[in-house]
């Protein structure tokens, strides 16, 4: 079921007035359990993700500057992403960055009309997938990579709106092409 597809929520929300609270649909989100075992996870770490829900506490200062706070009810460590998208269809320098959960990773992002992402990068039809380029819609390109030397993975991210729905739309792969490859979709509804 496509996170459009189903009930659509009435809201304010957009891509540039993301700040509040929003809880993940585990319905509309796919099997995270692929990119977990690509980001080297143990089956019992795993099994604790998978059943935990998740919550994003989002502030976005601009459209410039985006702070997300990613929590859940068990006892797993958080993890805090801080984006500084340029608006001008380029990428951000690369943040360094560390946490309990994911290590050490680097990150990077922009905004991007449809028509830049299939014009000038190398994109996966399933992150644009249901976009319409005549649409002067921006959207934020988001890559993360993993600084572990044991297991290295690279997730490339598009976030959109969809039904007032905050939705990821995320490729993850094993680092060199090695350790598989999983197309997930992250979808997030406000609770205000």
């Amino acid at each position: 079921m496509s996170p459009s597809s189903s009930n659509t929520t009435t809201n304010n929300k957009s891509l540039t007035n993301l700040s509040g609270k929003w809880k993940q649909s585990k319905p509309l989100t796919s099997d995270i359990a692929p990119v977990l075992e690509i980001q080297g996870f143990n089956a019992l770490m795993r099994k604790a993700i998978l059943a935990a829900p998740v919550h994003l506490s989002i502030d976005q200062k601009s459209k410039s500057e985006i702070v997300i706070e990613q929590s859940t009810s068990a006892s797993l460590p958080g993890i805090r992403e801080v984006w500084f998208p340029p608006t001008d269809g380029k990428l951000s320098e690369w943040i360094d960055s560390e946490d309990k959960l994911m290590g050490k990773v680097r990150s990077r992002s922009g905004w991007f009309s449809v028509r830049e992402l299939k014009e000038g990068k190398e994109t996966e039809g399933f992150l644009v997938e249901g976009l319409q380029e005549e649409v002067e819609e921006k959207v934020v390109w988001a890559e993360v990579e993993s600084l572990a030397a044991k297991k290295a993975w690279k997730a490339v991210q598009v976030w959109r709106m969809e039904g007032g729905r905050f939705v990821r739309r995320v490729v993850t792969t094993g680092a060199g092409g090695e350790g598989g490859k999983a197309e997930t979709v992250l979808v997030y509804e406000f609770e205000g």
